[in-house]
């Protein structure tokens, strides 16, 4: 007899097509150590009503699919841990935290993690201001 195991589980964010504006604060392209073809960034997503969000940006430059997961976090509250995802040849996609309240804070730090084919790579602190 096989017993299934219960309990509650943290969805984990998944990847969706994303596009940068004037509200979006990120760093420069990171090349994974695992291949020169894929690079990842992070970024502060700050509306004029003072709500933000942390994005971690993944782009697929290789002629192959690869597997990708990780996280994003920041220090003002939005972090999430990102699904494992296939990522298709030539498609860029972004893992986006939950939106927060950001108040009257100016300055933003942003840090990620890119699974690459089972492999962690770090973007560490990425910081912007924003008046």
């Amino acid at each position: 007899m096989r017993f299934r195991a219960l309990g509650a589980v943290a969805a984990a964010q998944n990847w969706q097509a994303v596009s940068t504006n004037s509200t979006w604060h990120c760093g420069a392209y990171k090349t994974h150590k695992v291949s020169g073809n894929v690079k990842f960034k992070v970024c502060a997503v700050i509306n004029g009503s003072r709500y933000g969000q942390a994005v971690l940006v993944v782009q697929n430059a290789a002629s192959v699919a690869v597997s990708i997961g990780g996280a994003v976090s920041s220090n003002f509250g939005s972090n999430v841990d990102c699904a494992s995802s296939t990522l298709n040849a030539g498609f860029t996609r972004g893992c986006l935290a939950p939106t927060v309240r950001v108040g009257n804070e100016s300055i933003f730090v942003v840090a990620g993690r890119l699974r690459l084919n089972g492999v962690d790579d770090w973007y560490y602190d990425t910081e912007c201001y924003v008046p």
